[in-house]
Parts: structure tokens; sequence; C-alpha cells
């Protein structure tokens, strides 16, 4: 250890024989000790820029060295002169290619295709008894179900009747409410802004059938919600075809069961009300057995709905699913007009 200095380490003031600095009141050991790890600190410091320093130069000094020792770019006269090998030419492979303009094609063609095969199917009396009581009757429950709760009512469908609280509850307000706001908020948290619309639509849907409706208002909107609830199932449910190409329901197949599904129920609801257009007698007046009066007969004589009422307004529903099945349609097409252009 080096001899301590003539002088405070702090202020530089004379030392003293004591063990404080009299001017600045360091202890001297500890200002000494203090400025050896300084110094200690500044020489390694130094010693890592030197050391960072030879290695740049040395680095410099054999890029230069390779530059100096490069092989030439000029190309002897008889190597020039040999003719060039023959390069055997590889297949292509294109089957990502492929698999696009398939895919575009069933874009094209399933659902126009489902549609259709729904319809012949809805019109075939003996095929149609089957597809309602496997198919589109669960959907058409499942559609009062939705509309009691988005109208705060809670209600379990079954397979032929959906079971309803006489009351409003504040429970089942309070969850509809929740997954709406969850639905907006992982929307925004993901950067998904078509969720978070979707999200606020659905909690502003459900304040106007809450708060917005009466209780006679609101009971009559969930028998009518049985078969409007059936076309808007079925169109969502068509519209799944159209998710991207890592979606689950697209990776496990999922999509094909949803479509069939889809078309089935919403051209049962729709080509019925469709034809009581001109036809009044299709609509199913009258009482179900164990069940009760069906959902036009209550909306008629229960809720004082006219026939010509409860006609339009499901009529309405339907065109509106076809406008919004079309619109998605038409999208899906203009982005893959490329793909089917080079198919």
């Amino acid at each position: 250890m080096s001899a301590p200095s003539a002088r405070c380490p702090r202020c530089s003031a004379p030392r003293t024989t004591g063990p404080e600095c009299p001017a600045c009141g360091v202890i001297y050991l500890r200002a000494e000790a203090r400025a050896a790890a300084q110094q200690a600190e500044a020489r390694d410091r130094e010693a890592r820029d030197a050391a960072l320093r030879e290695a740049e130069d040395q680095r410099l000094a054999l890029r230069e060295a390779l530059e100096a020792h490069a092989v030439p770019s000029f190309v002897p006269p008889h190597v020039e002169a040999m003719p060039a090998p023959a390069t055997p030419e590889l297949p292509f492979d294109d089957r990502d290619g492929a698999e696009a303009r398939f895919e575009a094609w069933l874009r094209v063609g399933v659902l126009p295709a489902a549609l259709v095969v729904a319809l012949l199917a809805v019109r075939s009396p003996g095929f149609h008894a089957l597809l309602r009581i496997f198919l589109t009757m669960p959907v058409h429950e499942l559609g009062h179900a939705v509309t009691a709760w988005f109208c705060g009512f809670s209600a379990t469908p079954t397979l032929w009747v959906t079971h309803m609280s006489e009351d409003r509850s504040v429970f089942m307000i309070l969850v509809m409410a929740a997954l709406s706001c969850a639905l907006a908020w992982r929307g925004w948290k993901r950067r998904h802004w078509s969720w978070v619309g979707v999200g606020g639509v659905l909690l502003g849907f459900q304040a106007v059938c809450t708060f917005g409706l009466t209780h006679a208002q609101a009971k009559a909107l969930t028998f009518f919600g049985g078969d409007a609830g059936l076309m808007v199932l079925g169109t969502l449910l068509m519209a799944t075809f159209y998710v991207p190409e890592r979606h689950y329901l697209r990776q496990q197949a999922l999509r094909w069961g949803f479509v069939v599904i889809g078309a089935a129920a919403f051209m049962d609801g729709f080509e019925q009300w469709w034809g009581a257009r001109t036809d009044a007698d299709r609509i199913p007046f009258g009482r179900i057995e164990g069940v009760g009066l069906s959902d036009p007969s209550t909306l008629v004589d229960l809720y004082g709905w006219n026939v010509s009422r409860v006609i339009h307004w499901n009529v309405n529903v339907g065109l509106a699913c076809l406008a919004a099945l079309g619109s998605l349609y038409l999208a899906a097409l203009w982005r893959a007009r490329d793909v089917l252009r080079g198919g």
C-alpha cells in the first residue's frame, strides 16, 4: 500500500495527524479507499478501451490483407471457351398455388350450392321433416334463447321448446354485458378492430332490448326470435366458411358442417316466410302438442301482432341476412380475383 498523501484526498487541505480532515470532515482512510477504487476502475476502463482498439486494428489489418490477396475476377480464355454444363430442369412444386386456386373455387361454389341444395330439401315434404328434426329445430330453439338472453331473461333451449323465466334476471343482464365487453376488450388488446365493433354493437343491442323495451315487448320479441334467430344464426354459420386459413374451424374442417347446418337453417325459415307473402296458410298457426301455442299464434293471439306484421318482419330479417351474406360472398371473390384469373 502506498504511503498516505500529505493532503486530504477530498479537499486537498494540508493533512493533520487526526483521523478526520478539519476542513471538510472526511475520514482519511475512507476517502483514500474510495480514491483508490476510482483509480482502479479508471485503469480497467482504459485497458478495455485499449483492447477494443487493438482488436479493431487487427480486424482492419486482416481485411486489408485479404483484399490484397483476393482471387482475380477474370476468366482464363480456355475456361471461357468450354461449354456450360447441362443442368437438368427441376420440376416446380406448385402445391401452394394449387391449394390457393382450389380454395378460391370452393369460395365461389360452395355457398350457392349449399343454398340451392337446402332450398330443394325444404321443398321436399319427407326430407324437410327430417331436416327440421335433426338440423334446424335446435337452431330455432337457440334463436329463442339468444333473443331472451339479450332481453335479460334466463332461457334454456331444448330440442322442441325453450324454457324462459317470466321476469328479467339481473344475473343474465350482467353476464351478457360482460361477454360483449370481454369481446371488445380482447379485440382492443389484439388490435382486431372488428371484434371491438362487434362487441360494441352487441352491447348496444342488449341495452335496447333490456332497457328500451317493455316487459311485454321483450317477451314478444323472444317468440319472434325463433324463426328470426333461425335465419340469423344460419347466416352466421354459413359465414364461417370464409374464415382465414389458420383458423381452427378451417384446420379441423368444422366449417363444412357449419355451412350445411347454416344453409338448412336459413332456408327453412326464409322459404316459409317468403312463401307466406302470397299464401298465409303456410304460417304454422295453432297449438303444438306438449308445448302450447306456436310462435305465430302467440304473437297474434297474446301480444296483438297482426299477420301482416309477422310476415313482413320475418321476410325483412331474411332479406337482411341475404344482403349480409351476399356482401361477404362478393368480398371473398374480390380478394381471390387474382388467383381465379390465374387458375
